[in-house]
This record gives C-alpha cells, structure tokens and sequence, in this order.
C-alpha cells in the first residue's frame, strides 16, 4: 500500500527543484562524465540547461544571471572543472549568489581504490574519496556539501542554498554521480513551494529585529539631527539583497542625494531625481563629487572602499560623521555595531520617522518641486560630425544619448570606464569593477539576454577581452540570442599602454565583423567614423532576432577621459590594474 503522506523524488530533482523555487531557470555549463546523470535530470526538468564552451565562460554567465535573477548556477565535471575557479573567484569578491554544481566519481568507484582520470588525490589507494576539488573550492565559496548520503542530501542542499542567499556568495554541491538519481523520500508538504521559507535568508533573526536595531537607529537620528547635508554614497550590496525600492524611500523621505560606487552603478534608477552619479573621488563629475564632498554626513551603504571605487584612494571621506554599514559590519562614528541583520537595517531606515527638525534640506523638500536628476542633465543628444573619424570619448558619447531600456554588460578597462557616466534603469549595469577580471563581458551579455530576454543587452568589450571569451557567440546563436556587442578594437590591450608598453600588449588583429560568418549566425559591421557608427548602433538596437557586431577601429591610444583620469592616478600611485 503506498503512503499518500511522502512523495518519492531522487537527490537531483530535489536540489533542481530547490532552484526553481529561488527563480532559477537556466543552468550553465560543460557536460562531463561525472556529471551527465544530473545534466539528464536537468535537460527533463523545467530548468533549461545552457551548454557554455568553457566552464569558466559557465562562471561569468551564471554570475551575470546572479546579479539580474537574485540566484545563478553552474555545472562542471570533476577536476579538469576547477578552471572554472577564475569566474567563481569574481562572484566571491563582488558578493553574486552563485551556486557551483559538480559531479564526482561514484561512491562504488571509490570504494574500489581505482586511480580514475580527472583525480588529483594521490591517495585514492587507500579507498579514500578525492577531496582536493573541495578543498580548492572551500576558498572561494562561503559553503559547500558533498552529497555522499540521500539521507541527509536534504538538510545538505537545504543548509548551503540558504548560505548563499543569506550571504550573497557562491557555494559548491558535488554529487557523486550514483548520487544524483539515489531515491529520497520527502513529506508530502515538501510538494509545495513554501517548504523553504524555513531557509530564507531575508527572514528577520529575533537580535536584528527585537533588541539590536533601536539603539542603532536612536544613534543615527542623533547624528542626522545635527547635520544640514548627509549624503548616500550607495555600493553594489544594496543591488545583490534587492534592497534598491528600500534605499529609494529612505532616501525620498529625508531629501538626501545619493551617488553610487562604479561596482554599484544602478542601485537605483539612474533618472531619479535624487540620484546624482557615481562617485570616485578626483575621478568623479564635479557636480557628484561636490555633493559627496561638501556633506556633512556620509551614510556609505553596502559598498566596498576599494582602489577602483575610491578612485585610486583620491576620494575624500573626511565628513564630520560617517555610517559605515556592510552585510558584515556596521560602524557609526567609530562605533561598531554587531549582531544586526543587512536587510532588517536598510529596511529599517526605509519605515523611519526620525525627527529632523534641523535638517534644512527635509524643510526645503517639504515645499520644492523635485527636479530632474543631475545625471539626467548629462543625457545629451549626439550629433555626428560628417567625416570625422571616431573617437572612444565620441563613441561613448553616442552610446549614452541612444540608450533607452537596455541592460549594459562591460569588460574592465575602457569598457568600464567610458560606461561609467551613462545614465541607466535601476539594475541594469554588469561590470567586473572590483575583481576586473578580462573576459567577463561578452558571456555576461549572452547570460543577460536570458535573465532579460523582454530588453535589449549591450554588450561593450575591448579587443583583448574579447578574444579571451569570443566563443560565447557560439552560444548566442544555438539559443537564438540577440545581444549586441560593441568591440573596441584599439589593437591590444590599451589600458596596460601608459603604464607600461611592449609587445606584450599587442595581440594579433582578428577581422571581429566577419565571425557571423563563421558561425552562420548574426551581423557583423565594421566602422570607423561617427556617422557609421550612429548608423550601426541605430539599427542594431531596432533589430532584434540575431546578435550584432559593431567593430570599432580605434587608434592605440585613443582613451575615454574617464580612463585618462583613472590612468593618471593609477601611474601617479603605482597601482597594478592585473
């Protein structure tokens, strides 16, 4: 007689089924041996797999997916999987919930002591599992489980999704691969979505909510009561807990101005009227980094102080009082505050009632019409000058003014930089801002195009980043995909050339337009004047249905003047940039 109380599943439709209900919808990777029983349970499951051509191409585009979806994941076979170590670092330093999924020898083949390919531990003699995958990975995620009992896969899957999520960092499953469709036995209730609520990680913990909070926020008013000009400097934390709607309110209520860090860049709508840009101290906008720099209180939120966020340490942070809040530290004024939940906090300050009565801007906001944002003013439109070659301040500048409803996907280098003052929707920028790891850009705006397939992904990459994950057009075209990809092709690796030049930085000139060609799928055009480029990037952006290629011949030497500034301070400071 069957038990109509428990449902019968196995170890691999329980965790995809885990994944799903986090809005998990495609999975990237590399198919492997070990790893072929749990990408079958995928390929029968709602979850859409996405074959990748490297697994550390499966990285980027699972981080990219991350940071627009809330969860990423990727699949890899044992071992010659551990390249894809380079993207799970990035998602590490830049706090995107990634979940790494590996397959492994079966638990029989290493009860047999047989020395298999793709092992590393010299020991399997001894009937010992191979551990070095899990010890290599223990350095880049914030948890990990190897699935070697149905029993307590459960709990296992249960424990390290909600580390993740809790703490916006990857995590690593490795599933023997006589594990993935061992049969597990679950209460009928597990049927229903809500059996993981237990292990939401925006649930409030009785510290944060009943005892920790009121003297934080009583310390926060007192400050605010004795200032005329706090300021928000908002970083990417604030993206990755979906915390945007919160800091917006908060922000509405007191009348503060905000900027953002550049790995923060779009933290909230960037046409809000409070939003003032991205602040990189001496490499800022004038009108951003005076309204950082003139405050009296600087309330830094979910961000990061690092060298390319502070703009090679020239921003100046000498406010009168400072609130420092990470989703693993809280200071005030030196003071430091622990046991109080990142979400409950900001949250917090978005149902605040403080009471600013000498808060001059409050009073002036009570009675002012809300004018257009600051960033908005610098939204100009782009007139084409006939015959005249193009140039990477140019092309920015025609990128910025045609942009409407896109999501943008950059490299590190110009890419990034000449990026930084476009003006975007909340969430719609993916940049390797901290890690500035190359390559990332180009799987970035494939993954972008299936967490967002309603907008339109812009893609913009230099030269060298490019030929390092090219192949990822590959995978635009089996799945249909249209980003567009904007290649600058200044001839190598142009943000290296002021530092220090050599044939190490020239890389051999590939003819980028033609690859629709070779891979019978896209559109590829070549410019080099600023009429052809408004042209191209025109009828790219109303053509949807294929990617786009626009190769852009650019001088060596040709940087946007957000990169001659960050060049400037980085040779000045002797600050590497790989």
């Amino acid at each position: 007689m069957t038990d109509k109380s428990i449902i019968e599943t196995n170890v691999g439709n329980y965790l995809l089924d885990a994944l799903y209900g986090h809005g998990v919808e495609h999975i990237f990777g590399i198919p492997g041996d070990y790893i072929l029983q749990f990408d079958k349970l995928i390929e029968e499951h709602q979850i859409n797999y996405v074959n990748t051509t490297r697994e550390s191409t499966a990285g980027y585009m699972a981080d990219a997916y991350a940071r627009l979806k809330g969860l990423g994941v990727a699949c890899i076979t044992y071992g010659v999987g551990i390249s894809i170590t380079n993207a799970l670092s990035q998602a590490y330093a830049e706090s995107s919930p990634l979940v790494l999924i590996s397959g492994a020898p079966s638990l029989s083949d290493c009860s047999k002591g047989q020395i298999l390919h793709h092992l590393l531990n010299k020991h399997s003699i001894f009937h010992q599992m191979d551990t070095t995958q899990l010890e290599i990975f223990s350095h880049f995620t914030v948890d990990q489980a190897v699935l070697t009992s149905p029993e307590e896969a459960k709990s296992q899957i249960d424990r390290v999704l909600w580390n993740c999520l809790k703490h916006k960092k990857p995590v690593y499953i490795e599933i023997p691969r006589d594990i993935a469709t061992a049969p597990l036995a679950l209460p009928l209730f597990a049927e229903n979505e809500e059996y993981l609520d237990e292990f939401s990680a925006e649930n409030s913990t009785p510290l944060s909510r009943a005892i920790a909070m009121e003297p934080l926020l009583k310390h926060i008013e007192r400050i605010l009561q004795k200032c005329q000009k706090p300021v928000i400097w908002a970083g990417h934390e604030i993206l990755r807990y979906r915390l945007s709607s919160s800091l917006q309110a908060f922000a509405s209520k007191y009348s503060m101005p905000i900027a953002s860090t550049l790995l923060g860049k779009t933290v909230i709508d960037e046409n809000h009227p409070l939003f003032y840009g991205v602040y990189q101290g001496k490499m800022s906008q004038p009108e951003v980094a005076n309204m950082i720099e003139n405050g009296d209180c600087l309330l830094m939120l979910g961000g990061i102080l690092s060298d390319v966020d502070t703009g090679i340490f020239t921003a100046k942070l000498n406010h009168r009082h400072k609130i420092f809040v990470t989703a693993s530290e809280i200071i005030i004024d030196g003071q430091s505050y622990h046991g109080i939940n990142f979400v409950d906090f900001i949250q917090a300050l978005a149902e605040s009632n403080f009471k600013l009565t000498t808060n001059t801007r409050t009073t002036l906001a009570a009675t002012a019409a809300p004018e257009p944002s600051p960033a908005i003013n610098r939204k100009k439109k782009f007139n084409p000058v006939d015959g005249a070659r193009l140039t990477s301040a140019r092309l920015f500048e025609c990128i910025s003014a045609l942009l409407t409803d896109e999501i943008v996907a950059v490299d590190f280098g110009d890419s990034l930089f000449g990026s930084s003052r476009f003006v975007l929707k909340e969430n719609s920028f993916l940049s390797c801002a901290y890690f500035a790891s190359l390559g990332f850009g180009t799987p970035a705006a494939v993954a972008a195009q299936l967490a967002a397939p309603e907008r339109r992904i812009v893609g913009i990459v230099g030269d060298g980043a490019f030929q390092m994950t090219a192949t990822e057009l590959s995978t635009a075209a089996r799945y249909g995909l249209d980003p567009i990809f904007i290649i600058l092709n200044n001839h190598g690796y142009g943000t290296e050339r002021p530092l220090l030049e050599g044939d190490f930085n020239d890389i051999h000139n590939w003819n980028y337009s033609l690859l629709p060609q070779l891979l019978n799928s896209g559109i590829g055009v070549k410019v080099s004047t600023e009429y052809a480029f408004e042209d191209a990037f025109k009828t790219a952006l109303f053509q949807r249905g294929n990617f786009y290629i626009i190769e852009v011949d650019l001088e060596k030497t040709d940087f946007s003047p957000a990169l001659e500034q960050f060049l400037s301070f980085a040779s000045q400071k002797k600050v590497p940039l790989d």
